[in-house]
């Protein structure tokens, strides 16, 4: 359109100088005829004249022929004076329309300036508002996908509640469905486990004792011993004591080792209600395990745990083999 607008000037441009320089033409072509016409006329007129019978004056001859060459001579000038002035006034025009024409040039090149520096600014400030929308639309993506992420993890958190939920409520059907009958025969092996355990401790310090007496009956005295005491009886009452020291070291030691170890606990199950810790527990006195139910709080509610007594980390080893076997999972903390 504006390729179009610009021909269009460019024609009306032409036109206009083609009628101003045929103007120009046609004025100098009726001057050169005027002049050519009067010129004619000067030439009649002086054949005329010279057709004319000439009256010789032998006085005046002279000053007619000074006469006609002045006036001649005048005629001449005012000629080439109105050549001069058409020739200057044809200059003048040319002039006026060149200056008009680098007038009307000059104005539209300012126009096609004008346009091109509008166009620019219009396609820069779309390209600002493509831009800004873009932008808009990023932010909108991300805020939309920021938004499906906290959607997803709502989710995620609002199903892990309701498996904990699920579980629980497993849980503690499981322990509603054990019986008295159930939970009674569990306390039972539990007070038979304990009651073996208590004899075969009985027995193995009976053995102890027996192997004392033993080694101190059978203790022979050796010739160093007899030599250094003089005398039999006094060498086997070094040898006895001897082996009485003896005996005794091993138990020492071991006393010694459980007392410098460190006393843990076996932690065996933590649940937000009683029943579901009563019935862990009961699971556990039918494996044969010891436990007992703790209550205490975690993040501002309240729990119970499933442990054990203090005892030595190799007692809590092997009950955590036990429970292994039996899937059951635990871990062990120190005594407080």
């Amino acid at each position: 359109m504006n390729k179009q607008t610009q021909y269009g000037k460019g024609l009306s441009g032409f036109l206009s100088g083609l009628l101003l320089a045929t103007a120009v033409i046609v004025g100098i072509l009726f001057f050169l005829n005027k002049n050519n016409q009067s010129a004619f006329k000067d030439e009649v007129g002086n054949n005329k004249r010279e057709q004319a019978p000439e009256i010789l004056k032998p006085q005046e001859t002279a000053k007619a022929k000074a006469e006609a060459e002045e006036r001649a001579r005048l005629e001449k000038e005012e000629a080439e004076a109105k050549a001069k002035a058409e020739a200057e006034a044809k200059a003048k025009a040319e002039a006026e329309a060149k200056a008009k024409a680098e007038e009307e040039e000059e104005a539209r090149r300012q126009e096609e300036e004008r346009k091109q520096a509008e166009e620019e600014a219009k396609a820069r400030s779309e390209a600002e508002q493509k831009k800004a929308r873009a932008q808009a639309e990023r932010e909108a993506a991300k805020a939309a996908e920021a938004k499906r992420q906290a959607e997803l993890k709502a989710e995620l958190a609002r199903k892990r509640a309701e498996k904990a939920k699920a579980e629980q409520a497993a849980k503690k059907k499981a322990a509603d469905s054990l019986s008295d009958k159930q939970k009674a025969r569990a306390e039972r092996k539990l007070a038979e486990k304990k009651a073996a355990e208590k004899k075969a401790a009985e027995r193995k310090a009976a053995a102890a004792k027996a192997k004392k007496d033993a080694a101190q009956k059978n203790a022979k005295p050796t010739p160093e011993q007899i030599l250094n005491s003089g005398s039999i009886e006094k060498a086997r009452k070094a040898a006895s004591e001897e082996a009485k020291k003896a005996a005794t070291k091993p138990s020492e030691s071991k006393k010694a080792e459980s007392a410098s170890g460190k006393k843990v606990l076996v932690q065996m199950g933590s649940f937000a209600d009683r029943s579901s810790a009563d019935a862990q527990r009961a699971k556990l006195a039918m494996l044969g395990v010891q436990s007992r139910v703790v209550s205490g709080t975690a993040n501002g509610k309240t729990v119970y745990r499933v442990q054990s007594t203090a005892m030595a980390q190799s007692a809590a080893k092997r009950i955590q083999q036990t429970l292994q076997k039996n899937g059951i999972s635990s871990f062990t903390r120190s005594a407080e």
